[in-house]
């Protein structure tokens, strides 16, 4: 005999089925918008979230104690005004800007006091989609992920962040330009973990850092236009085996003023290099030349091997070097030689070994004199002045598809007032 089933619980059983057919709050998304304000229709914190595919998130003038996470693909991340459009980490945050999409832009703006990144452009997510970069949190280098094209980050100040000022990880396709960075305990710029990067990183003032720029594992990479001063080290190119891609290859540093890295008042370099305007380190196809790189006190340009990457194909030519304690070391170790390094250089330039010139089979020795102590970063100075801070025109930008590179061939050794700081 069948008992009957109630009519209440026909009727409960009922709605709980069309309630487990349905989707849940925590399954439905929210819906997004082209244009997203803030903070008109969202906090700095939910306008990434909030942002279609193809859109643009215009940032109000204000200072914003939060961080921006977005995912969206060709979104472009706008401050109305570059000195009024303030992200300020506090000393707690640990990223200001994090974008993991494709074709991801990022200007107008400051970022600053932030522990980890001012502005972290990404190809490398958790579990949970959140952009992260190298380290014990990020990845194995041997199981890193397909990179993720297009990036644009201009116009942007990045002072006082406890890594990077402007770090692209994983990326390709990408454009650094117009920015100032300053005060970064890593480095002011850092483009790492690509082996077709296809990135130019120009007409940037870099300043007051550990480094300069970095550049690890990072090849095919233009750098050019570029006043990189006051650092402890300018610019640093290595190969390692922290990151995928090793190693570093293609790079180009072609037309920058590269002079006096070896201020004080900075962070200290992790590797404790001080008062060297370019270090390559175990790096292949390196080209320096038509570079201004003066008043370093320790030397000009480093070439050496890293861990067992040997120093291959370098080409230093044409270069304008004057007052720096040594212009050119050539110094691989005896494990990792390498081949084909050429010195196109006249007997002014000093070198160690001695007579270095024409393509070197045998190096020298060179010792890194020991670095002062630095401070942290959060206490680097930073000028109310400086060149390039004006803020861009509201005219819409557009990332292309590819990034085209200059034609290097015509360019000269810059001024060295180029970029300069003006007078005040």
């Amino acid at each position: 005999m069948k008992r009957a089933v109630p009519a209440l619980i026909v009727t409960l059983l009922a709605v709980a089925s069309l309630v487990a057919c349905s989707p849940s709050a925590s399954d439905t998304k929210p819906e997004t918008q082209d244009v997203v304000r803030v903070p008109a229709d969202a906090s700095l914190t939910d306008a990434g979230a909030l942002v279609a595919d193809g859109g643009i998130i215009l940032i109000s003038s204000g200072t914003y104690t939060e961080s921006l996470d977005v995912r969206a693909d060709d979104v472009t991340v706008r401050g109305e005004d570059r000195n009024g459009v303030i992200l300020d980490g506090e000393l707690t945050r640990s990223n200001g800007v994090v974008a993991t999409g494709e074709r991801i832009t990022v200007e107008n703006l400051t970022v600053r006091n932030f522990l980890q990144n001012g502005v972290l452009i990404t190809g490398v997510t958790d579990e949970n989609g959140a952009g992260v970069a190298r380290g014990p949190d990020g990845y194995l280098p041997d199981q890193s992920p397909p990179p993720v094209p297009g990036y644009l980050v201009q116009s942007v100040t990045a002072n006082n962040n406890g890594l990077y000022g402007i770090y692209a990880f994983n990326r390709t396709d990408g454009v650094i330009q117009d920015n100032i960075a300053s005060g970064g305990s890593d480095s002011g710029i850092y483009v790492g973990q690509c082996e077709e990067c296809n990135a130019l990183v120009q007409n940037n003032v870099i300043t007051m850092n550990a480094a300069g720029l970095e550049l690890a594992n990072a090849s095919a990479v233009t750098v050019t236009g570029n006043r990189i001063v006051d650092n402890r080290i300018g610019i640093s190119v290595l190969s390692n085996y922290l990151e995928a891609h090793g190693p570093t290859a293609g790079v180009q540093i072609v037309g920058n003023v590269i002079s006096d890295n070896n201020a004080v008042e900075t962070p200290e370099q992790a590797g404790g290099a001080f008062g060297v305007g370019i270090g390559l380190g175990g790096t292949v196809d390196a080209v320096v030349r038509a570079n201004l790189i003066t008043g370093n006190s320790s030397v000009g340009v480093w070439v050496t091997s890293s861990e067992d990457f040997a120093p291959t194909g370098t080409s230093v030519s044409g270069d304008a070097f004057s007052g720096n304690a040594l212009d050119i070391a050539f110094a691989p170790s005896a494990t990792a030689p390498g081949a084909d390094n050429c010195f196109d250089i006249d007997s002014t330039v000093t070198v160690e070994p001695a007579g270095l010139s024409g393509c070197a089979t045998t190096g020298g020795t060179f010792v890194q004199p020991s670095a002062p102590a630095g401070i942290m970063f959060s206490k680097v100075a930073f000028p109310a002045e400086r060149p390039g801070l004006d803020s861009m025109d509201d005219k819409p930008r557009t990332l292309p598809a590819t990034v085209e590179m200059p034609d290097l061939s015509t360019v000269e050794i810059p001024a060295a007032d180029m970029l300069a700081d003006p007078i005040s």
